[in-house]
């Protein structure tokens, strides 16, 4: 009996996303690859040879891998850069990092809006932040991402690079761009949550 072939839905990983985030935990890892890929930071995708491995690996796997089995064919140009640009930024974000730089759900307006609280001058962040949401290319993003992640280096804030690296690749459709633009400015304008010691803390006032 043929077993039907599962159809993915918008609620699963990508085949693509899984294989990235074992790249992202060679980097923690691997001093040699996190070095390669720093020095991909100012390139153009596929010019820094010795990223290609991770490229490749999340692409296409080895090569007994069907060329398409984990990135559609129509999108490989998009997810080749994607995945280039999310491997040199996290290398820079993860530079002598004891811990991950990668949290799952922190959006790049979530990161911006820790990082603005963090910054002593007022207004550090939101700016870069701007720039970053108004770039209308990917060299431009890019470029305005770049001194983002310096800045969430210094000051601790991990970033989700899955969700990044899907966006990049999204970036040239001004329809799914304009979505971006727009989840990731609600995310920044969020009231942060109230904290348990906060909460404990108001408590203890209000009984004294």
């Amino acid at each position: 009996m043929t077993t039907a072939p599962k159809h993915r839905t918008d609620e699963d990983p990508l085949p693509w996303h899984s294989r990235l985030a074992k790249q992202l935990k060679a980097i923690d890892r691997d001093a040699g690859l996190a070095a390669a890929c720093r020095r991909g930071r100012n390139t153009e995708p596929l010019d820094e040879l010795d990223m290609h491995q991770p490229i490749s690996y999340v692409l296409e796997g080895d090569e007994e891998t069907e060329v398409s089995e984990f990135v559609p064919l129509w999108q490989r140009d998009e997810v080749t850069a994607a995945t280039h640009h999310t491997l040199a930024l996290y290398a820079c974000h993860t530079q002598s990092k004891s811990a991950s730089m990668h949290r799952r759900g922190v959006s790049l307006g979530h990161a911006a809006r820790k990082l603005e609280a963090k910054m002593p001058s007022q207004g550090g962040a939101s700016k870069r932040f701007r720039a970053a949401l108004s770039a209308d290319s990917m060299t431009d993003l890019t470029s305005h991402l770049r001194f983002l992640v310096s800045l969430l280096r210094t000051y601790d804030v991990a970033l989700d690079y899955i969700a990044l690296a899907d966006a990049l690749a999204a970036w040239h459709h001004p329809a799914r761009r304009q979505g971006l633009v727009r989840i990731w400015g609600m995310d920044f304008r969020r009231t942060p949550r109230k904290t348990t010691e906060t909460n404990s803390n108001s408590t203890d006032s209000s009984q004294e």
